[in-house]
């Protein structure tokens, strides 16, 4: 009996690992943080797994070259994320997919068509740093983005002023985006959010969200680099 015990527990445990979703990055904040955040937030227990970046001039990701093709992705890139149903890369792909797998995507065609938008405006704003990030300070580059960014705070500003959230008093995927958005922009050039308090509130909302604030505040959390090494700016201080 004890040894039939003992093989059955096992097995319980290799069928639970087996079953814990996998979030596989590099060892930055970068397009996964967003997905991290959600999980957090709605206490899913999943592996962390970073490959770590490693020197120029190649920056070579650790263990990725030998392990993407054997996960069972259909188009193998970071990030990526495994669970019991999917093996998903592309950051937007995998939090649609968590929208609708824990309740937080439309529920409504109307809800869609605003969330579609919503999406991609939170987006740009991950991937305008991003590109800005490219170049230089002091490049024209650079210059564009902070230029853009005053006019980009502004329509969140405004959209913000009358909604708790990005869809309005129901938190969804996107807010997981918008706020890594937000919170880039925050690092790269704060004085840009003094006069946007309706941005402001809704980002310590988020931040004081059960289960996230104690996860920003654990030594699991990545709050820097933001970005790989080989950017001008998000890794090095």
């Amino acid at each position: 009996f004890i040894p039939l015990l003992a093989s059955l527990l096992v097995e319980i445990t290799i069928r639970c690992r087996k079953m814990a979703p996998v979030v596989g990055y590099t060892n930055i904040r970068g397009l996964a943080q967003s997905i991290r955040n959600l999980l957090v937030y709605k206490g899913v227990q999943f592996e962390d797994k970073q490959y770590k970046v490693g020197p120029a001039p190649g920056f070579e990701k650790e263990g990725w070259a030998q392990e993407k093709f054997s996960l069972g992705l259909q188009f193998p890139n970071l990030p990526y994320y495994s669970d019991d149903e999917v093996n998903l890369t592309q950051s937007i792909a995998i939090l649609r997919h968590l929208g609708r797998k824990y309740d937080m995507a439309s529920k409504t065609a109307q809800e869609a068509t605003q969330l579609d938008l919503l999406e991609q405006q939170a987006n740009d704003l991950v991937w305008g740093l991003v590109v800005a990030a490219m170049s230089p300070a002091g490049s024209d580059g650079r210059r564009a983005h902070d230029a853009n960014l005053t006019y980009v705070l502004s329509r969140w500003e405004e959209h913000l002023k009358t909604r708790k959230w990005a869809l309005g008093e129901r938190l969804t995927y996107v807010d997981f985006l918008l706020y890594e958005g937000l919170d880039w922009n925050r690092v790269y050039k704060p004085e840009a959010f003094g006069d946007h308090p309706a941005v402001e509130r809704y980002m310590k909302s988020f931040e004081a969200l059960p289960k996230i604030a104690e996860y920003h505040a654990s030594p699991k959390y990545i709050k820097w680099p933001i970005l790989s090494p080989h950017f001008h700016w998000g890794y090095k201080k």
